[in-house]
């Protein structure tokens, strides 16, 4: 808002510039001086910079601002949401994912400097408009549903490479999904160790009990709350995808600190990389350790 009145004050200071032109030129008398000419409307041009100038610190502000907000060790909350506790607690779904950029967790707006919002949403998700939103949102919620968590627990069982390709094989008749799947697997694997090591998980039991929904849920209420902030889509719309994400996660979830959990398994699954892994396991210690995270002081469960 604050940008629209500036710029519409430089175009409207433009106008009469142009106007104050015309007009000296209809004036115009002969004299022996150019100064009296030009001293008239010089003020406006000075004017002009200034208002351009303020513009230019303005945006530098805000993006300063958001840069020095990453380095804050603070967990952001609106203490003035206008959301419901249920609302405000379905918010924290995507509190992981929030925290990353440092954005707001308990409300529908993130706090992040608007360009930069349509910057990563078009960049990283190709969304631009209501349609692409919709379409990358509901690539988001189809994500949510393809779980191959129990392929990955018999996975666990055989062991042996030859039995695992062997079951994948039997298993999928597509081929994209055994492929999909099989690094999943390679995945699992790979990354089981070292989160017994830090206390993800017990074990590989556990493993397959969180699971990694968690990591889907939270980038689809975190990308629907930007929608939603952007005018992309009505919050009627967003609060469709979270209520969706809400109740799928309560099925086999029921603490804040398996919901974490889910996310940081759902992210080695996906492919993370070393340093974001540290990252994010950093932001789930915070959310389940600091007396005023909102994952300590709102409930995981459901309003009855």
């Amino acid at each position: 808002m604050k940008k629209r009145i500036i710029y519409s004050l430089v175009l409207m200071l433009g106008l009469y510039a142009q106007e104050a032109m015309a007009l000296r030129l209809r004036i115009r008398v002969p004299s022996g001086s150019s100064d009296g000419s030009t001293g008239g409307y010089t003020w406006i041009v000075y004017i002009i910079v200034g208002v351009l100038i303020v513009i230019g610190l303005y945006q530098y502000f805000l993006k300063a601002k958001a840069t020095l907000r990453q380095f804050g060790s603070g967990l952001r909350t609106d203490s003035n949401s206008n959301l419901s506790q249920d609302q405000q607690r379905k918010m924290l779904l995507s509190a992981i994912y929030a925290e990353n950029d440092k954005c707001y967790l308990n409300t529908i707006k993130t706090g992040l400097v608007k360009d930069d919002c349509a910057e990563l949403l078009k960049r990283d998700w190709g969304i631009y408009d209501h349609s692409s939103a919709i379409d990358a949102l509901d690539d988001l919620k189809l994500a949510c549903t393809k779980d191959y968590m129990p392929n990955i627990a018999e996975a666990f069982k055989l062991k042996e490479q030859k039995a695992i390709e062997q079951y994948l094989n039997e298993t999928f008749v597509n081929k994209n999904e055994a492929k999909a799947c099989s690094k999943q697997i390679e995945r699992a694997f790979k990354t089981i160790g070292n989160l017994v090591k830090e206390g993800i998980v017990r074990d590989e039991a556990d493993f397959t009990r969180i699971g990694g929904i968690g990591f889907e849920a939270t980038r689809l209420v975190f990308i629907a709350r930007m929608c939603a902030e952007k005018k992309y889509i009505s919050e009627e719309e967003m609060w469709q995808y979270v209520d969706f994400v809400d109740e799928l996660v309560h099925k086999s979830l029921s603490s804040w600190e398996d919901y974490g959990k889910s996310y940081i398994i759902g992210y080695t699954l996906w492919g993370a990389d070393s340093y974001s892994m540290g990252q994010t396991k950093k932001i789930f210690n915070k959310l389940i350790s600091d007396p005023k995270s909102p994952w300590t002081t709102f409930s995981f469960a459901k309003k009855a």
